[in-house]
């Protein structure tokens, strides 16, 4: 496995095991309730990390978790560019929208306290929304590039396909997501899709590992 397929894996592995982290933290102390966010909402991730100690842990995690994205961009980028063997309006715009996506995500972490009263929660909230938004864009982007500039022939099926359908989940829960937030309703499912979107996000940049086992670093 080479550097960068090694990135990928960090990417998955340091945002979602972060997460994990400072949710079993949150409730062996009695912070949350036990439950599965996935499929009960009981949480929003925020909830799992807020509270010390866990909340040293989500803070730090989350920020390197958001520089490694960062990077992914940058590579992902410049891989793309080799194997297009031209620049591209398409490939510059979901690297920029990909990283700025993470900067939000610096943003809206960095804003968390101990206490929830002191909390700027305008910031918090709007750094998380355009995170999994522009994500998303960036994300798809990506996928949209790899099927008109005929790149998806070199990637293997799982990895295409696997693209493909996440950004459509995404899509789909992000539509739902913000009817939700309109309608001040589903706060429970809110909360499941937040979880799910950070999953799925994730995934997208663990596909890296099968997109990039040629390059020599």
């Amino acid at each position: 496995m080479n550097l960068s397929q090694r990135l990928a894996v960090l990417c998955f592995l340091v945002s979602q095991g972060i997460i994990l982290i400072s949710y079993v933290i949150s409730f062996q102390l009695g912070h949350v309730e036990t439950c599965n966010p996935f499929f009960q909402g009981c949480l929003n991730i925020t909830d799992a990390g807020i509270q010390s100690p866990e909340g040293y842990w989500f803070r730090g995690g989350m920020i390197a978790a958001c520089a490694l994205f960062c990077v992914w961009w940058a590579i992902n980028h410049q891989h793309l560019k080799v194997q297009l063997g031209k620049a591209s309006k398409l490939n510059n715009a979901s690297a920029i929208i990909g990283i700025l996506g993470a900067i939000c995500l610096i943003v809206a972490t960095a804003v968390l306290v101990p206490e929830r009263k002191d909390i700027n929660w305008t910031v918090h909230v709007a750094g998380a929304v355009f995170f999994f938004i522009l994500s998303f864009v960036a994300q798809t982007i990506d996928t949209y590039l790899l099927h008109k500039s005929g790149l998806k022939t070199q990637l293997s099926n799982l990895s295409y396909k696997g693209k493909l359908y996440n950004v459509i989940i995404q899509g789909s829960m992000i539509v739902v997501f913000l009817i939700l937030e309109l309608l001040k309703e589903g706060e429970l499912i809110i909360n499941a899709i937040e979880w799910w979107l950070a999953l799925l996000i994730a995934l997208y940049f663990l596909t890296g590992v099968l997109d990039w086992k040629d390059k020599e670093a």
